[in-house]
C-alpha cells in the first residue's frame, strides 16, 4: 500500500476552518441568548417587570439565532 505525503493530503484546509464549523455555530447560538437576554434585563430595569423581558428576550434571542445558524448553513 503506498503512503500518501502529507503535502498530497490537501493543504488542511477542509470543514474545519469553514465558517459553518461548529464553534461558529456554537458562538452564535451563545451570542444569541447572551444578547436577548440582556436586551431583556435591561428592559426590565427600566420598566421594573422582572422576570418577564428577560424570559422573552431569551427566547427572542434563541429564535433568532436559529434563523442566523440557517442563514449561515443555507
Amino acid at each position: 500500500m503506498p503512503r500518501i505525503s502529507p503535502d498530497k493530503r490537501g493543504n488542511g484546509k477542509g470543514r474545519r476552518g469553514s465558517p459553518t464549523s461548529g464553534e461558529a455555530i456554537a458562538l452564535l447560538v451563545l451570542a444569541g441568548v447572551l444578547l436577548g437576554m440582556g436586551a431583556g434585563a435591561g428592559l426590565d430595569f427600566v420598566i421594573k417587570t422582572f422576570p418577564l423581558c428577560t424570559v422573552i428576550g431569551v427566547f427572542v434571542g434563541f429564535a433568532l439565532a436559529l434563523y442566523a445558524v440557517y442563514q449561515e448553513t443555507k
